[in-house]
């Protein structure tokens, strides 16, 4: 059983297609669920460039998306979600915006570390004048924390700060083991996600290494194309199944109202 739980729109702008075409791609490739998990607001319209309105997620978003769960029922099961950003000094609004919800699952990524927008090409220059090294432990210690404040079902691209190819210089496995424990004890699923490959590092978010420290602390595993077009959506799944049957025992995570459950992809 195959599902793509991570998804973009157009309401995102940064990406293109409305809703319903994702859904569509979906049904036709014979996905069994779809996940649209736009980026969510951010309080006093933070990031708004590469996100919606709150007002849009209210008069726009949450109606659109259950609306076409309706309309395509029997043909897929659409879930209701958002990709959530893990930002310090912002977790009580999210944690009130989640409450307001019935989403089946709300997706948890850092995409800065203080201002810097670190996966944007408009500010990947400042890795030329950065400590590497420094900004993979500050990343991580943001994941960590993502983890703990317990917002979150999913951690998303969980080693996203290699997009533009940067690697640490050191040997880092045990600081992403304390970071792993901490999404272990937050009964946290981490999601693969394909988009790497279309990126810079053409590689999967996360790594091998990573994968391999989930199976051994038994992690869960979620599907994630990470489109921003349609066309992208389940795009080198053929990819993300065989990482699945290495290091997640051949099974998923599905969630509905923020329980999770299991499934084979076989």
């Amino acid at each position: 059983m195959l599902v793509d739980y991570h998804t973009h729109n157009e309401l995102c702008k940064h990406a293109d297609g409305a809703l319903e075409e994702y859904v569509r791609h979906a049904v036709r490739i014979g996905l069994k669920e779809i996940g649209l998990a736009d980026h969510s607001p951010m309080p006093n319209d933070w990031d708004i460039e590469v996100r919606m309105y709150e007002e849009q997620f209210w008069s726009l978003y949450k109606p659109a998306v259950l609306e076409l769960r309706e309309k395509y029922r029997g043909q897929i099961d659409i879930k209701f979600a958002v990709e959530g950003d893990f930002f310090p000094g912002t977790e009580e609004w999210v944690r009130e915006f989640n409450a307001k919800n019935e989403f089946d699952y709300v997706i948890g990524s850092v995409h800065y570390l203080g201002e810097w927008g670190f996966d944007n090409p408009l500010y990947v220059g400042k890795f030329d004048h950065a400590e590497i090294d420094q900004v993979y432990l500050s990343y991580y210690d943001h994941i960590k924390r993502s983890a703990a404040c317990g917002l979150f079902d999913i951690v998303g691209h969980c080693d996203l700060v290699k997009k533009f190819g940067h690697r640490p210089t050191k040997d880092i496995e045990e600081v992403l083991r304390e970071t792993l424990k901490v999404v272990k004890n937050a009964g946290m699923a981490v999601e693969i996600n394909t988009s790497g490959l279309r990126k810079p590092v053409k590689e999967v978010y996360p790594s091998e290494t990573i994968l391999r420290i989930c199976s051994e602390l038994d992690i869960p595993l979620t599907l994630g194309s990470d489109a921003h077009t349609p066309g992208d959506v389940g795009r080198d799944f053929e990819v993300a199944k065989g990482l699945v049957e290495r290091y997640g025992k051949g099974r998923i995570s599905l969630y509905t109202r923020r329980q999770r459950s299991e499934v084979s992809i076989a």
